[in-house]
This record gives structure tokens, sequence and C-alpha cells, in this order.
């Protein structure tokens, strides 16, 4: 699910290369966003195990508490293992490739520009998730 959600987001920007920032090289509107697929793929694993083994040590700390109320849709949503680590990352993704961009696109080309923002937000992206898992889960491997 995680892959599949990040594809998505990722054919979302090439929507946007092609017909916003007219990219027109189909070479760089396909091999460019598989590989920013699976660094965003591997950074939301990463902090969704950091969210699951915190879960994990909340379950085993709370086991016998009585559970709340009436719970709204958002927290809902929320509660889903998966959703948390995949808006995170992807509104940390938008918003550093609308800052990158025009930055980029100052200097070089717009082809050239989208490469290099892909890559600076993926290699941020998977700076945050390594930052999120020291910090939040403080996750120990064996």
């Amino acid at each position: 699910m995680l892959l599949g959600a990040c594809g998505l987001f990722q054919s979302l920007f090439i929507f946007i290369a092609i017909y916003a920032l007219s990219i027109g090289n189909y070479l760089v509107i396909i091999m460019i966003p598989i590989g920013v697929t699976l660094a965003l793929y591997y950074g939301s694993l990463i902090m969704f195990e950091s969210y699951a083994q915190v879960e994990r040590r909340e379950k085993l700390r709370t086991q016998f508490r009585s559970k709340k109320g009436k719970i709204s849709i958002i927290r809902k949503i929320l509660d889903f293992p998966i959703s948390k680590p995949i808006l995170i990352l992807f509104i940390l993704f938008f918003i550093l490739f609308i800052i990158i961009y025009p930055v980029c696109i100052t200097f070089v080309d717009n082809v050239l520009s989208f490469i290099i923002t892909e890559f600076i937000c993926s290699v941020i992206i998977l700076l945050i998730a390594n930052a999120f898992e020291r910090g939040y889960a403080r996750v120990q491997r064996y």
C-alpha cells in the first residue's frame, strides 16, 4: 500500500511536470519519478516502522485502560497505520518542491531544474525520515 501511494503521488507530479512545467523529455518524466517513488517508499517505510514501534510500546503500557467514547472521522483516518507517514512525507515533499523549483528555474532550464528539484526533495525526505526515526521512535534494531 505504501509503494502504491508513493507511485500515485509521483504520477501527480508527472502530470504537473508535463502540463504545468512544460517538460517534454519523456526519459526525465519516466526515470526520475521512479527513483523518487522508491525514495519516498523507503522514507515512508522508515516512518511507518517508527510509528508501529511506538504504538506497540504504548499498547504494552496501557493494555487495561478503558476506551474513550466517540472518535471523529479525521481521527479514524489518522489512526490508520499508513496515513500519518504518507501525509507527513507528501506534504513535506510538496512544500520542498514548491520552494526549490523556482530557485532552480532561475539558474538552469526547466528539465534540469525538475531533475535537481526531485533529487534534492527526495534526499531531504530521506534525511527527515531518518531524523524522525532517531528522535521519535528511537528504533532498536537487533
